[in-house]
């Protein structure tokens, strides 16, 4: 990774996380929501990983939003 890469991402260290849960495709679908605490307006969405079950998918959303 270049400097130029390290330094726009640096956001992310002090970057609010929320998590998202979508039913697709018979799947539940985690997204981890990264929201830059200076512009709101400026966030990363990435799709985690997906489950058979919402319960599921509850459960590791909530636990990878705390690591995150």
């Amino acid at each position: 990774m270049s400097s130029e890469e390290q330094n726009s991402e640096k956001w992310l260290l002090d970057a609010e996380v929320q998590h998202r849960i979508v039913h697709e495709k018979g799947r539940w679908h985690v997204e981890l929501i990264f929201i830059d605490t200076t512009d709101p307006k400026h966030f990363l969405i990435k799709r985690i990983a997906d489950y058979r079950s919402e319960r599921l998918a509850q459960i590791n959303a909530r636990y990878m939003q705390q690591t995150a």
